[in-house]
């Protein structure tokens, strides 16, 4: 018993001296660990890029001017052009305040490998592991001017979709070509936006939905268009002219109604029946089809009250006002009209 007292008394100062130094070993140990990591905080993992240019091994200061020698700056400068099926506009940088801050982006890429644990993050510097992380570009901008500016641009683009049409306005014929209907998503467009800023290539392809209109200009048909002031009747079809023809209409007394009408019915050999009209108080009830009846050989009735497109035997009377409302024409042109249109064609007279 008193041996073992003796031993341990023997080798009690030199366990404590172990002790002492191993604890001392540790706290050493972990003390340069910790400068380890703390002086290599400012120091990028290898692996790391950003926006696709390696950084691994740098500096924060050489870090920045790295970045600044490869970017291509002029281009990220540059105005960001928004393209949609051959349609382009312009967004000058100005407009949204907006600039690529290569300083952030590089603190964004050490704290992106800093917040890992710190002994995991230990570990890959003491081994010399690689991150493979690439970090984009940190871009700045004013949101609200970015608002403005994409509230501006849909109210520019969103449209309702247009019909094609040949119509009356008073007495000018007017003809409204097609257009499909437009609609951009806000959110979309200001994410492409966002997206493009920190790239190179400058266009942002954007999507806008396509409503088509229901009636296109190639499926618009036949329109008759009639020029009571310089007596011509144009025939179209899907908005271009298909023939012309000269015409007579209705005098002062009795005058062609001007309006928009169509096409009721197609007489073939039609019989003039009297109308009981004043003008018409010398001439016969009846006058059967044949040479000398009033309608010619072909007539067209329109939904304007009394006015026919007919053909006559008055040849004289072509290119004058001189009826009582008919549309007059020579007999081999209402024969030709009569074959080309249907009934419900639109007649637009003016």
């Amino acid at each position: 018993m008193i041996t073992r007292v003796r031993i341990w008394k023997i080798i009690q100062p030199t366990l404590k001296i172990f002790t002492y130094s191993l604890g001392g070993l540790v706290i050493g140990l972990l003390l340069l660990i910790l400068g380890f990591d703390i002086h290599y905080k400012t120091y990028a993992f290898k692996g790391l890029s950003v926006a696709g240019i390696e950084v691994g091994g740098l500096s924060k200061g050489d870090m920045i001017e790295h970045l600044r020698s490869h970017l291509n700056l002029e281009a990220l400068n540059s105005n960001i052009v928004l393209e949609f099926e051959g349609n382009r506009w312009e967004l000058p940088l100005y407009r949204i305040d907006a600039y690529v801050d290569i300083e952030r982006s590089v603190e964004e890429a050490l704290e992106s490998a800093n917040s890992m644990p710190f002994y995991k993050r230990w570990l890959k510097r003491i081994s010399f592991q690689s991150i493979e992380e690439d970090i984009p570009l940190c871009v700045r901008y004013d949101p609200v001017l970015l608002d403005s500016f994409v509230k501006e641009m849909k109210g520019y683009i969103d449209r309702e979709p247009v019909d094609a049409a040949i119509k009356l306005e008073g007495r000018r014929l007017v003809f409204v070509n097609s257009r499909s209907g437009w609609k951009i998503d806000a959110d979309e467009l200001r994410e492409a936006i966002i997206h493009t800023l920190s790239r190179e290539d400058r266009v942002a392809k954007i999507n806008i939905k396509v409503t088509p209109p229901k009636v296109s200009d190639n499926q618009i048909g036949k329109v008759i268009a009639v020029d009571t002031t310089n007596h011509i009747l144009t025939l179209f079809n899907n908005m271009q002219v298909e023939k012309q023809y000269p015409i007579a209409c209705g005098q002062p007394a009795w005058p062609t109604p001007l309006g928009t009408y169509k096409v009721t019915a197609k007489l073939m050999n039609p019989a003039w029946v009297n109308p009981g009209s004043s003008w018409a108080a010398s001439m016969p009830p009846y006058i059967p089809p044949g040479p000398g009846n009033p309608l010619g050989t072909r007539a067209l009735a329109t939904s304007a009250p009394g006015v026919l497109i007919h053909g006559t035997y008055s040849s004289w009377s072509i290119g004058r006002s001189v009826s009582h409302g008919c549309i007059r024409m020579y007999i081999k042109d209402s024969e030709d009209i009569f074959n080309r249109v249907s009934v419900g064609t639109p007649v637009l007279i003016y």
